[in-house]
């Protein structure tokens, strides 16, 4: 059963394998949204990679998201509010998945009624998420890469999904697929961004082929019109240069989080491609 709301937007972003920007463009959408002047909630739902630690600094009083959705921990325990050190005029509540290898060796351990009782849990969070202090207007749920339990949970409580895709061969025709298996069973509102593109203008038909090309092929192996294909984020050797100088200060020991494009970088190309997508997203175009 399909389980949408009206008075609150969400967003499940995924991808068929890791490494092609997921939890970047999860945690830029919900920083822009939270800078807007929005109520936004950010859920890492990746529980076996979870990334959302190398963007924020987590409060150690805060418990994981694992101990609400396994262990019935009250959800405002879980939940931290990123706002004032952000500066941001809406509100961020963020929800962290443990990193630690116990947790993340028994995730992947999970039967299907310990799936189930997740979702439950999860969309008992969805409902009180409405309501204050969060009053949230947005929600955006960051899925582990590839079919997992977490991703037809994450599917069935939000509005729509967003695949995100790099130009490779084993990706676009795995995400084809991905798709097309999920999409038989859920029936959910399928979107398919890619990322990671050199941002060249000499390249501009090439790309405009690359996309018919790929909406050929989900026409095929999916049905007709059943995923909207958004285009593309281009990168640049600025935002490698920005994401390689982090992960080496990480390296060397420094206290340092991954760059937020939409916040430090508003006029990047990264920033103002995601900005404008938003409404497309989120069904809010007229």
């Amino acid at each position: 059963m399909r389980l949408n709301n009206l008075t609150l937007k969400s967003l499940a972003v995924l991808s068929h394998k890791g490494g092609v920007g997921k939890s970047s463009i999860a945690v830029n959408l919900a920083v822009h949204l939270a800078k807007e002047g929005k109520s936004v909630c950010l859920l890492d739902n990746d529980f076996h990679g979870p990334s959302l630690m190398t963007f924020f600094k987590k409060d150690p009083e805060v418990q994981w998201l694992n101990n609400y959705l396994l262990n019935n921990e009250p959800a405002e325990n879980c939940l931290q509010n990123f706002s004032l050190p952000l500066g941001l005029s809406g509100n961020l509540w963020i929800g962290f998945a443990d990193p630690g290898s116990e947790s993340i060796h028994n995730i992947i351990r999970i039967d299907q009624d310990t799936s189930f009782k997740m979702l439950q849990n999860l969309i008992r969070l969805k409902k009180q998420l409405r309501k204050p202090p969060y009053d949230i207007e947005y929600l955006i749920m960051d899925s582990a890469a590839g079919n997992t339990y977490g991703t037809v949970n994450v599917m069935l409580i939000t509005g729509a999904s967003l695949f995100i895709i790099k130009i490779s061969n084993a990706d676009i025709f795995g995400t084809s697929q991905m798709i097309a298996g999920l999409y038989k069973q859920l029936k959910s509102r399928s979107l398919v961004l890619g990322n990671l593109i050199p941002s060249t203008d000499e390249d501009s038909e090439k790309f405009t082929d690359i996309k018919k090309m790929i909406e050929e092929l989900f026409n095929k192996d999916i049905g007709k019109n059943a995923v909207e294909f958004l285009g593309w984020i281009p990168t640049d050797q600025k935002l490698q240069k920005l994401e390689f100088n982090a992960a080496i200060r990480r390296l060397k020991g420094d206290k340092v989080s991954r760059v937020i494009y939409t916040l430090n970088q508003p006029n990047h190309v990264f920033s103002k491609t995601l900005s404008k997508i938003i409404p497309s997203l989120f069904g809010e175009v007229e």
